[in-house]
C-alpha cells in the first residue's frame, strides 16, 4: 500500500521488495482488533523510516554527484589540465568565427606548454557555472564586464562586438529612445549572457530568455519577440541557415548601445604565472601576424586597416572592457 502512495519519493529496488513483502498482511489487518492495529502501526512506522532514509540517501547522492561533476577538473599524467569549453557552433561550417576561436585558444595553450582537454559543447549558463566552480576551465569569447572582473582571470582581447538590438526595419522601434524600448519591447536574449544582465539592470521589462543564440532569429520570425539582442556577425551567419522564405522583411540594427571587447575567461584559481604565459603567447601571435592568418584561414576579415583589427592588434587595449554608446555607433 505504501509503495502506491510514495510516488513523491525516488525509492530503491530494495524498498520496493520490502513494501511488497509487508503489503499483503498489512491490508488484511482488522481495524477492530487492538493487537492487529498495533502491529499494523508498527509496520507503518518501519516502512516510513525506510522511505525517508532511502529517499534522503538518494537525494544526497544525486546532489553530491551533480556538484562533483561541475567542480571536477581533468588530469593528464597526474597534472591538472585546462578544460576548454568549445564555443557554441564551433563545429558548424556555416559559422566560421567559433571555429576560429577554438583554433586560437588551443594554439595559445600549446604555445604556453599547458596541458588541456576539450569538453563537449553545453549551454552557456552551465559552462559559466563550471568555470566559476572549477580550477582550470576556459570559456570564450567572453564579455569582460565589471560584475565578472573578479570572478575570472582574463586573456585577450580576442574580438570586439557592438551590442545592438535587431528587429524588422519597418517596425515602430526605429524612432523610439533606448529607455522606451526597454520598457515596452519583448527582447529575445541568451540566458546567462552579459547582455541579459546589462539590459536587466538598465530596466528591461520583457526579456525572453533562450538557452542558445540560434533560437533568437526563429523567435523573431515567429513574432514571439519584437527585438533580439545578438551580435551582428552571429546574426548574419544565422540568416544564412534559416528558411529563406521567412526573410522577406528586412532585419536591421535598431539601436547600438554598447561596445565590448571579448576575452578568454579562465577559472580564477588558475595560477597567475600561467595566465601571463597565455597573454604573452597571444601578444606574440598578434605581433607575428599569426592572428591575422588564423582569421584568413577561417574566412574572416583580415583588413589590418579596419577599425576593428586596428583595435585588436593594439596591445594598449589589453584589459579594456566595455564602453556605453547610448545609441551612438562610434
Amino acid at each position: 500500500m505504501f509503495s502506491r502512495y510514495a510516488a513523491f519519493h525516488r525509492v530503491s529496488f530494495f524498498c520496493q521488495v520490502v513494501f511488497s513483502f509487508f503489503e499483503r498482511p498489512f491490508l488484511r489487518c482488522s481495524i477492530f482488533t487492538r493487537r492487529n492495529v498495533t502491529e499494523c502501526l508498527t509496520v507503518a512506522m518501519l516502512l516510513s523510516t525506510i522511505i525517508i532514509r532511502d529517499a534522503g540517501a538518494q537525494y544526497q547522492s544525486d546532489n553530491q554527484s551533480s556538484l562533483q561533476s561541475q567542480q571536477t577538473d581533468s588530469l593528464i599524467d597526474g597534472e591538472l589540465a585546462y578544460t576548454i569549453h568549445e564555443s557554441e557552433g564551433g563545429r558548424d561550417k556555416v559559422r566560421p568565427e567559433p571555429g576560429y576561436f577554438d583554433n586560437l585558444v588551443t594554439t595559445l595553450l600549446k604555445d604556453a606548454g599547458l596541458p588541456y582537454v576539450i569538453a563537449a559543447q553545453a549551454p552557456w549558463k552551465r559552462v559559466i557555472e563550471q568555470a566559476l566552480q572549477g580550477n582550470r576551465h576556459v570559456i570564450y569569447p567572453t564579455t569582460r564586464t565589471a560584475d565578472r572582473e573578479n570572478s575570472f582571470k582574463w586573456v585577450g582581447p580576442i574580438s570586439r562586438t557592438i551590442w545592438n538590438l535587431y528587429g524588422y526595419a519597418d517596425e515602430k522601434w526605429q524612432d523610439m529612445s533606448f529607455d522606451t524600448i526597454l520598457s515596452s519591447a519583448r527582447i529575445g536574449i541568451l540566458l546567462g549572457s552579459a547582455r541579459e544582465l546589462y539590459l536587466r539592470e538598465r530596466g528591461a521589462q520583457q526579456l525572453v530568455l533562450v538557452p542558445r543564440e540560434d533560437l533568437l532569429l526563429p523567435m523573431l520570425h515567429a513574432d514571439r519577440v519584437d527585438l533580439i539582442a545578438i551580435g551582428g556577425s552571429v546574426l548574419r551567419q544565422y540568416r544564412d541557415i534559416v528558411d529563406p522564405s521567412a526573410q522577406q522583411r528586412d532585419i536591421d540594427g535598431i539601436l547600438p548601445y554598447r561596445s565590448c571587447f571579448l576575452y578568454i575567461a579562465i577559472s580564477n584559481a588558475a595560477p597567475i604565472e600561467e595566465i601571463k604565459k597565455l597573454q604573452d603567447s597571444l601578444d606574440k601571435n598578434k605581433i607575428s601576424g599569426q592572428f591575422i592568418e588564423f582569421r584568413e584561414k577561417h574566412g574572416l576579415s583580415s583588413d589590418t586597416n579596419s577599425a576593428f583589427l586596428r583595435a585588436m592588434l593594439n596591445l594598449d587595449n589589453n584589459g579594456v572592457a566595455c564602453i556605453d554608446l547610448f545609441g551612438r555607433d562610434d
